[in-house]
């Protein structure tokens, strides 16, 4: 008795679900995401009733917590470390903005000492962050 042999079919993977399967889960994550720039320090500002935001595509944030703590753009850094890490992140001091936000707790030294750091630096673009005050509610 002569059997048939029978030709295999060559196995093929349908990429079809596969890709259903990726979207759905890049889309489960995107939504479930929560989207933050950074985590953010705790700096009590002082508040102001006059003032415009900061707009500019070379913008520096330099930050001083209530400890002592010096961030620039969310990074930590030592005091010692301030002027070779501004050098640093400042390639061009002409058109760099340093928004310096410090706690209304810092002293008030402490703050010009760290200007006079930008100002030897060539950073002459210096401002200082504060809040809007908010206004009282007349009745």
């Amino acid at each position: 008795m002569q059997f048939k042999i029978r030709q295999r079919e060559t196995p093929s993977i349908e990429i079809t679900p596969l890709i259903d399967v990726v979207f759905l889960l890049l889309l489960f994550f995107m939504v479930s995401t929560e989207f933050s720039a950074r985590p953010g320090l705790m700096i009590n500002l002082p508040e102001i009733k006059t003032g415009k935001p900061v707009t500019t595509a070379v913008k520096l944030e330099v930050s001083v917590t209530s400890a002592g703590d010096i961030y620039i753009n969310g990074e930590p850094v030592a005091e010692k470390n301030l002027k070779s890490v501004l050098k640093k992140a400042a390639r061009n001091p002409e058109s760099t903005v340093i928004v310096l936000s410090a706690d209304k707790s810092v002293p008030h030294g402490r703050i010009v000492s760290m200007m006079d750091i930008m100002r030897s630096l060539g950073l002459k673009k210096v401002v200082i962050a504060a809040r809007w005050e908010k206004e009282p509610q007349v009745r």
